[in-house]
């Protein structure tokens, strides 16, 4: 099976490009940004022409708005289009998304691939309009809707709560809190999201499929904390400042989509994930 991967120098994509060195008779080309870009579609050719899966997981999530549109957007649709143009196989594509295409909850919520979509800042538009773009072509597509990844090699300062957390306490610096703590999240590691992917490698959906991937489990960032306290012996100093409404918000993901279609469910309890990443910051 030849397979393509967009994004394979980011977090998630070096995580599944590590997982699928264990998969046997696959070939992964990896995204030489030297030779292809996704602003320009022709350059895509030789990318897409012989692949029987493409994981789509280039994108960037804090940058300019135009940035965010280039990237996410155009960059998803140049792919389709020389998918379209240039493909020789039936290739299945698998994209990742963002819980940040749902609409904010009003009052604590589980989120299920039927909660009304309405992305509150560019991030998110830019990941609902690349999911519509897909679903006006004709390629059986995996679309997973992602809640917070965390793990080793997640960026601090960029994406995750956790990992900027995890780095400022292996420095034994003080966290910084917007709000009371008690807004709540769901957090999925990234072993479990990688496997999420590889089933999704052999899964056949019917058209463009969304499916949420997430841990379906609600942590406050206060319990975050705590565990991070309890984990590495430390009291932690945290200064917490007034904070937006959407940042108090509670919030968790549904994931039977996910475990009824690829057979799938998350393996790692928060708190073994939460130490392992603490541990490799540690080390780092």
């Amino acid at each position: 099976m030849k397979i393509g991967i967009t994004g394979d120098y980011g977090f998630v994509g070096s995580h599944l490009l590590d997982g699928l060195t264990s998969v046997p008779e696959v070939e992964v080309e990896p995204f030489d940004k030297g030779k292809y870009n996704l602003l320009k579609k022709e350059s895509l050719k030789p990318f897409v022409e012989d692949k029987e899966v493409i994981f789509h997981l280039a994108g960037v999530n804090r940058d300019t708005k135009e940035n965010l549109i280039k990237v996410n957007t155009l960059g998803t649709l140049n792919l389709l289009e020389a998918l379209a143009r240039y493909a020789t196989r039936d290739v299945r594509l698998i994209f990742m998304s963002s819980f940040q295409v749902y609409q904010a909850p009003k009052k604590p919520a589980s989120i299920s691939e039927l909660h009304p979509t309405r992305p509150q800042n560019i991030y998110g538009i830019s990941n609902k309009a690349a999911e519509e773009i897909i679903s006006c072509y004709p390629f059986r597509s995996v679309v997973f809707r992602g809640s917070n990844f965390f793990g080793p090699r997640c960026r601090p300062y960029y994406n995750s709560a956790i990992a900027t957390f995890c780095d400022l306490l292996s420095q034994k610096k003080p966290f910084t809190v917007h709000g009371s703590g008690e807004q709540g999240r769901d957090f999925l590691y990234i072993s479990d999201v990688v496997e999420a992917l590889l089933r999704a490698m052999h899964y056949t959906p019917e058209g463009v499929e969304i499916i949420n991937l997430c841990s379906g489990e609600m942590i406050t960032v206060n319990h975050i904390i705590e565990i991070l306290s309890e984990i590495s012996g430390k009291k932690i100093e945290v200064d917490y400042q007034d904070g937006s409404q959407e940042g108090e918000m509670i919030w968790w993901g549904d994931n039977a989509e996910c475990r009824d279609r690829l057979n799938w469910a998350p393996q790692v309890e928060f708190k073994e994930g939460l130490k392992l990443t603490y541990e490799w910051f540690k080390k780092k």
